[in-house]
């Protein structure tokens, strides 16, 4: 873990063939991908760096974690792959969606750990700042877990749960009926595709579909958030 000067992003520099670039780590659980996209762009809009790009990928100790509750149900074990992840961050070139650093939602300390007070802060506050709401946008991209690994294993449907917890706040602030809770979750949110890896499958996963939506113009807004 020590090799390339301390940290795994040097390490992976030096295998990658580039001895001109340097590298940090970010340790945020589930939040990893989002924080490090946040200092990614902030590094490229404060002109410290003109390319970053933020990897990560799985590990084979998070790859048998769910193994066990496959066997006792009878079933094949899904997690069969290492997942891995790379976004490249760069400098506006007309063309390419633009990461908003103005709309970064924030769980700070004094927020509180009930679910709705988590993505009031993550996702409200920040649209808000904008004077947008939570309408204002065509997909919300959070943790994918693919539910065919998590159910068996007793963690349930993540995706499913959360997208539904999002919901229910557009209901609270009056955005939607009660009634179109579920329509909220069918047209804005998705289903879980991502290996449970921890961090990988936190909202980055859609980061590909969602630059090619945003591209030809299919998709306006999109947004992505990771809780740990």
């Amino acid at each position: 873990y020590q090799r390339g000067g301390g940290n795994v992003a040097k390490a992976v520099a030096e295998w990658a063939g580039c001895p001109r670039a340097t590298g940090s780590d970010v340790k945020a659980f589930c939040s990893g991908p989002m924080h490090a996209l946040m200092l990614a762009g902030a590094l490229v809009g404060s002109g410290i760096h003109d390319d970053v790009v933020v990897l990560a990928g799985g590990s084979l100790a998070k790859l048998g974690m769910k193994f066990q509750g496959h066997l006792k149900q009878g079933r094949p074990i899904v997690e069969d792959v290492l997942a891995g992840v790379a976004a490249h961050v760069a400098r506006d070139d007309g063309l390419s969606p633009v990461l908003r650093l103005d709309a970064v939602g924030r769980h700070e300390v004094a927020s509180g750990s009930a679910p709705l007070a988590v993505v009031k802060a993550l996702y409200s506050e920040p649209l808000g700042r904008l004077g947008l709401t939570l309408l204002d946008v065509d997909r919300f991209s959070l943790e994918l877990h693919n539910p065919e690994a998590t159910e068996p294993a007793g963690s349930g449907n993540v995706p499913l749960t959360n997208y539904r917890t999002l919901a229910s706040l557009a209901v609270m602030e009056k955005l939607i009926e009660r009634t179109g809770l579920d329509d909220f979750v069918r047209t804005r949110g998705m289903p879980g595709f991502s290996p449970t890896q921890g961090h990988v499958a936190s909202a980055i996963p859609y980061l590909g579909h969602a630059l090619r939506g945003l591209t030809t113009g299919r998709l306006t807004r999109t947004m992505f958030t990771g809780k740990g």
